[in-house]
Formats: structure tokens, sequence, C-alpha cells
């Protein structure tokens, strides 16, 4: 996939203080222009990495850690993490709603934090938020209702979301309590595993966010959205006053998106140059291009795409495939940054980033030394 989450990672410990959120809101911008910042609290990565339902493009003794600390969860921890962050039935899950509430204050910074917040969180907010999050235009007395075991009221909120999420939603909403215990649950658990690496990995992202300062510097706020994320283009709504840009590491090659009343944000994955490990490896970025690259559909696929932009049924069609395998082949090649792809009016579709393309001989001659 190429967004997750609609919504669409033995150290010191780290000192506590404001978050690290940096501005670029000296960005050139129409005053109409959502102000961009960075923010770079591992917070996030903690809640990512939980998320998760792919392996993700890690350093080796990362991807050993994430193996090696979910198959450490126990039995009735699996069946919470799956409940609460997991991916059993709809992409909304109470756990989820705890991003918007890591956004709104600063001082949740660490696995910790975020352990302590869950603890603080209530059900009536999860459930509030979860209908800003997915955009259900629900009223605060029809949420309330349903919280309070209101059959119909819980009935009139459920019908509110999409297909695709109303399993999710109707689970929380049947047992709201039982969600936040095991949410709580998974959360304190994760929190042992996740602080091994925590310090490592804020160190990577605030890296990767110091070097995106000065490669934006100039863009436009869509333009900066789309060379962080690879291919995701944003056009700003109403009311949006913030375009929050978030390092992530474990959820490397994929942006995560998630989304409130005023702000949208985009975790995406940090670059390959601002990890640590051997910097004699061969670039992930350059292995994705050329796998992407290495097949007859997906080239088939970028041929049809040079001729103009086009739906994923218009693709299916041209091809003569299932709009699942399409969409398979779209996941590899937005991964690899060889499409742009934009949501509109509920439709997706997708464009041909040329400048991917021009960029694979000089990535391969630095490869090779050429």
């Amino acid at each position: 996939m190429t967004t997750q989450a609609r919504p669409r990672t033995t150290s010191a410990p780290m000192a506590r203080g404001r978050a690290l959120v940096r501005d670029l809101s000296t960005t050139p911008a129409s005053r109409d222009e959502p102000r961009i910042v960075f923010d770079t609290r591992p917070a996030y990565d903690f809640l990512v990495s939980l998320m998760v339902d792919f392996t993700p493009e890690v350093l080796p003794e990362d991807a050993a850690w994430l193996e090696a600390s979910r198959a450490s969860l126990s039995d009735g921890l699996k069946r919470d993490l799956r409940r609460t962050l997991g991916h059993d039935d709809g992409k909304i899950a109470a756990g989820m709603a705890l991003v918007p509430l890591v956004v709104d204050d600063e001082r949740v910074r660490t696995a910790a934090d975020v352990v302590a917040l869950a603890g603080r969180a209530t059900v009536p907010q999860l459930i509030s938020l979860t209908c800003e999050m997915e955009h259900v235009p629900a009223a605060s007395t029809l949420a309330e209702r349903a919280v309070a075991g209101d059959a119909g009221a819980t009935a009139q909120l459920v019908a509110l979301f999409p297909d695709a999420t109303r399993p999710g939603v109707e689970r929380l909403l049947s047992d709201p309590e039982g969600e936040l215990r095991a949410l709580r649950r998974v959360l304190r658990a994760w929190r042992e595993r996740f602080e091994t690496v925590e310090a490592r990995v804020a160190k990577m992202g605030e890296r990767d966010a110091a070097a995106r300062r000065t490669e934006l510097a100039d863009l436009s706020t869509a333009e900066a959205v789309e060379r962080v994320t690879g291919g995701v283009r944003f056009g700003a709504e109403p009311g949006l006053r913030r375009v929050i840009l978030a390092p992530t590491y474990f959820g490397r090659p994929y942006n995560f998106l998630f989304g409130a009343q005023d702000w949208r944000m985009f975790a995406y994955p940090i670059a390959d140059a601002s990890l640590d490990g051997d910097p004699d490896a061969v670039p992930s970025a350059t292995v994705r291009l050329f796998k992407a690259l290495g097949d007859d559909s997906r080239l088939r696929i970028l041929r049809h795409l040079s001729d103009g932009d086009l739906y994923l049924t218009e693709i299916a069609e041209r091809m003569g495939l299932s709009k699942p395998t399409v969409s398979h082949h779209m996941i590899i090649l937005r991964a690899a940054g060889l499409v742009t792809v934009t949501e509109t009016g509920g439709l997706t579709y997708y464009t041909l980033r040329r400048e991917r393309l021009a960029e694979a001989t000089p990535d391969l001659q630095r490869l090779l030394g050429a």
C-alpha cells in the first residue's frame, strides 16, 4: 500500500521538554496556504511501529528487533494489538485516535508519554476524534448517545462511516471501555520494547528533518508535500492551517496520512541518507526503483501514464487486469517514487513522475561509480 491509516517508529533516556518542531513558515507561499511544520517526536514512530502490517525497510538489526518484539508478545497482547491498532477488519481502531491527541499536545514526545496519554484518554474523546479523522459530520449528541449505550444512535453513527471502516467503528462503540483497556495494555507492553531503540530512531528523524528543511526551503506547500512523500499530491482545503511533516522510520517506505479539522499530517519515510548503518550499502530507494522497473506489467502501466493521468479503473481496463492486481502494481510504483497519487472526490488518479524516471540512470551511475 502507498499510504496507511486514512487516516487513509539500550539507550540513554531522551531529554524532556518542548517537542522538536521545525517551522517552515518562511517558505514562500500565499497567505491562504497552510503553514508547514516538521514534527520529529518519536511518539509517532512508537505508534507507527505498532500499526504496520508489512515488513518495513529498516536496518537489519531493527528488522530483527521488530520481528523478535512482535513474537515476544503473549497471545492475549497480540489480540489486543490487532483489536486496537491492527488490521483485522476496518482501518479504524481505537488506537489511531491517539495520533491527533499527540499532535495537539507538544509535551507528548516519547513512548512513555504516549502510554501516559492513553491513560488519560476517555472513550468519548476517542470516538469524537475517530469521527473527525474520518470526516464524519456526526452531531456530538449522536456520539454521546452511542457511548451511553443507545443502540439506535450507534446504528446511525456507524452508518455514516464508509463500508470498509464500519466494522472497527462498530466494535469501538459496542465495547468502548474494553477497547480502551486493550489499547492501554498493548501500549504498556510495547513501550518496554520500543525504549531500547527509541533514542537512535529519534536521532535519525531529527537528521532527516534537518536535511529536508534545507531541501524544501524554496518550495510551495504542495511541492514540499510531494517531494517529501515521494509523490502524494496535496490540495489545501478551506480552514486548513497546518501541514505537519513527521519523519518515520518504521513506516518506510510508505506514508501514513492523518488529519483533523484544521491540520493534515504526512508521516513520511525517513530517507536513506538519514539512516545509521553501512555507508556503502545499496540505498533502498535505488533497489525499489529498479525492482519496480523490472516487470513487464509495470512498464506497460508507465507507458500508459506517459499519455496522461489515469484512474485505477482506467488502467485496469487498458491492461486487461483486475483492479486488485493493478492496485498491487501501483503500490510498488508509488513506493519507488515513479507515480504521483491524487485523491479527489472519493476517486484516485495517478500521474507519471518523469523526474524520477530521469534519475534512474544517475542512480545507477552513482552506485557503480561510473
